[in-house]
């Protein structure tokens, strides 16, 4: 209803005024609007009416699709914010700016100390909100405080603990290196347990132990060499190539070879110019 002014007249008893009755209902009405306003209809509310420009602190307030211009600012310790359904808070680039005084976000826990403790943690969800990835910290049973800084450099993909990836240009200080797989490439330093595959490289150091395990592999190239070579142990020997006649004539001969010619049944060696029996 819009306020109802009393008729005055144009000067007093000039008789062109409102009669009491009709002033009197314009009063009521105006006082019924008020009190329905800020009231019950019969009683005025015992709370403080907020004004428009006066700081003052609101309680149990539901702000429908409010406009929020300026500074929030202030302290607080309990308040919660159950549902935030505004379409974006934003700044004046578009992102959300947040400008702590510490210049550091905390997303805290639960506060509950025990293993069913729920951790502080950051959600990011892909471009249509259908997954999402989670950025959680260690537990309260870790007693871990620290930083993760990230790496410097062109834009790249974190490696996790159980992602399968391909790593360039890294060193490896001390590693121990478990399971299945392949090293390429060059490796500089001490292999000290098993190696169950093949190694198609240059082996330039020593090899200390068994090559094969307990069944021996073949050792297979153009030559072996070195000061010496033994065959240690109780439980096998060595075994020389075996060719034929023919075979053994084929091979491009140099002095110091050995064969055993199983037509002949004759370990054989090549001095000089010819083969010849060692027995």
């Amino acid at each position: 209803m819009a306020y109802q002014a009393l008729g005055l007249g144009s000067t007093a008893n000039d008789g062109t005024g409102d009669d009491l009755r009709t002033g009197g209902d314009k009063i009521n009405d105006n006082f019924v609007e008020i009190y329905t306003k800020i009231g019950t209809g019969s009683a005025l509310t015992a709370d403080t009416v907020a004004l428009l420009t006066a700081a003052q602190t609101l309680t149990n307030k539901i702000l429908t699709a409010p406009s929020i211009n300026g500074v929030v600012g202030g302290t607080t310790t309990s308040q919660t914010i159950t549902t935030l359904t505004a379409g974006s808070i934003t700044g004046a680039s578009g992102n959300f700016d947040i400008n702590p005084a510490t210049q550091i976000l905390e997303i805290q826990g639960d506060g509950d100390a025990s293993s069913s403790g729920v951790e502080g943690q950051i959600r990011l969800n892909c471009s249509n909100n259908n997954h999402g990835q989670t950025i959680k910290p260690q537990p309260h049973s870790a007693g871990v405080t620290n930083t993760m800084l990230l790496p410097a450099g062109a834009s790249s993909t974190l490696v996790s603990l159980v992602s399968t990836d391909t790593l360039t240009n890294k060193t490896l200080t001390s590693p121990t290196i478990t399971g299945t797989g392949a090293i390429a490439g060059t490796f500089t330093g001490n292999i000290t347990g098993n190696v169950l595959g093949n190694v198609t490289g240059n082996v330039t150091g020593t090899v200390d132990g068994i090559v094969g395990g307990t069944t021996p592999a073949a050792v297979t190239g153009t030559a072996i060499s070195g000061t010496s070579m033994a065959v240690t142990g109780t439980a096998g020997a060595m075994t020389l190539n075996t060719v034929t006649t023919t075979q053994r004539n084929a091979l491009t001969a140099a002095v110091g070879m050995i064969v055993y010619n199983s037509t002949d049944s004759k370990i054989q060696a090549y001095a000089g110019s010819a083969w010849v029996d060692l027995h």
